[in-house]
């Protein structure tokens, strides 16, 4: 039996350190996988080669829920699919071991806690974008200074008489891209 930790943050600022002291101090001899990678997804490199290489009676542990993932489907697909494969998942900090009927069922009841709260947080996003545009104080993700620089380019080649699709395509700018730029600047 081969006991795996997981461990992830979202930003390469943010660090592993204290999800690791917490699994070791339960599993010493855990070998650890350390990602830093957004949990939105289970389409993490590190995480899928971990998911690839267990087998049964192997365990994957982690100090959190948020750590697997976010959203209530995929997370219990995966768990079932694993469980079924004699793949064990422990979860520290409330305490959950999926080997057992109630931790399978604590699990679920969880995994929809988790992805409510994910949705609230959208939701709250989307009411301060709503907020702040009304407030004339949001002007959405800006365009790099290369992305700028390339539809420029590309106006100018359409002031040259080239269409705008062969211009973007010159320029070496989406089209989509192009047209943004153009109604933005008007």
């Amino acid at each position: 039996m081969a006991i795996y930790g997981y461990v992830r943050v979202s930003s390469k600022e943010q660090s592993t350190t204290a999800q690791e002291n917490e699994i070791r101090n339960k599993y010493p001899d855990a070998t650890i996988i350390r990602e830093k990678a957004s949990g939105k997804s289970i389409d993490r490199p590190l995480f899928q080669n971990l998911l690839n290489q267990v087998v049964n009676s192997d365990k994957i542990v982690v100090r959190e829920m948020s750590r697997l993932g976010r959203t209530q489907g995929e997370l219990m697909l995966m768990i079932e699919e694993y469980q079924a494969k004699g793949v064990e998942f422990e979860i520290l900090n409330i305490g959950i071991d999926t080997s057992s009927v109630s931790g399978k069922m604590i699990l679920g009841i969880l995994s929809s806690v988790a992805q409510m709260e994910r949705e609230l947080l959208l939701e709250r996003q989307a009411l301060g974008i709503a907020e702040a545009k009304a407030a004339g104080k949001y002007k959405g993700k800006q365009a790099s200074p290369a992305t700028v620089k390339k539809c420029q380019e590309a106006l100018s080649y359409v002031a040259n008489g080239m269409s705008k699709e062969k211009a973007a395509k010159a320029a070496g700018v989406g089209i989509a891209t192009l047209y943004r730029y153009i109604k933005a600047a008007s």
